[in-house]
């Protein structure tokens, strides 16, 4: 029986006890599947990390390093032969400072998690961060998708099966009143909130609710 994800099941499954036990001078192996491989699925609930990253690359250069990348807790790392390093937290500070967009080009399923490997627009600096608090995507700050990421969001968190399909109606209403792009988004992250609705993992949470956790 499937269950409601919550923002502690999030952090739990995603956060600190993932990979944020790796040291700035040190290896931790991790347990990583290719991309290429479309039989390797997310949390075994048939989402292929192919199609997952598929996904996240296709809403382009939208993401921002959030500011967790930036604290003890968080941070950006380079993936060598399946192992990871993380790079110091002084240098993590100076690229999150330029506050550049970034591209996810890939997802990857993990032991116990997931991985993002991230792209710079200028194409010169690159990463494997966390899924969930390592970057934001910029599109959910714009006022008018905002009671909408709000409602998705709870659904998501703290929404017992039973009303799903009432608030699913009130995200619907709320995507149909907007307009041009902000629209355009709000359609897509509805589509791809269905998803996660008829299958509730990680990899079909909506692209426009990453950060917004």
């Amino acid at each position: 029986m499937k269950k409601s994800l919550s923002i502690a099941a999030i952090v739990a499954v995603f956060g600190a006890s993932l990979i944020y036990s790796a040291t700035s001078n040190n290896y931790m192996p991790v347990k990583a599947a290719d991309v290429s491989d479309t039989n390797t699925v997310v949390n075994n609930q048939d989402v292929s990390d192919k199609t997952w990253s598929n996904k996240l690359a296709k809403a382009g250069y939208v993401f921002k390093l959030a500011k967790n990348v930036a604290t003890a807790d968080g941070g950006l790392y380079q993936r060598k032969n399946g192992l990871l390093k993380k790079y110091s937290l002084k240098y993590a500070k100076k690229v999150f400072a330029k506050n550049m967009l970034f591209r996810i080009d890939r997802a990857i399923s993990i032991e116990n998690g997931s991985l993002v490997h991230i792209v710079s627009q200028n194409g010169k600096y690159k990463f494997w961060t966390n899924f969930l608090t390592g970057t934001y995507n910029v599109n959910g700050l714009r006022k008018a998708l905002k009671p909408l990421i709000k409602t998705e969001v709870e659904m998501i968190t703290n929404t017992p099966k039973e009303k799903i399909a009432k608030k699913l109606v009130t995200a619907e209403k709320l995507a149909n009143k907007l307009k041009g792009s902000d629209k355009k988004l709000a359609q897509e992250s509805i589509t791809q909130l269905k998803q996660w609705i008829d299958n509730e993992v990680f990899a079909n949470i909506p692209t426009l609710l990453i950060g917004s956790f």
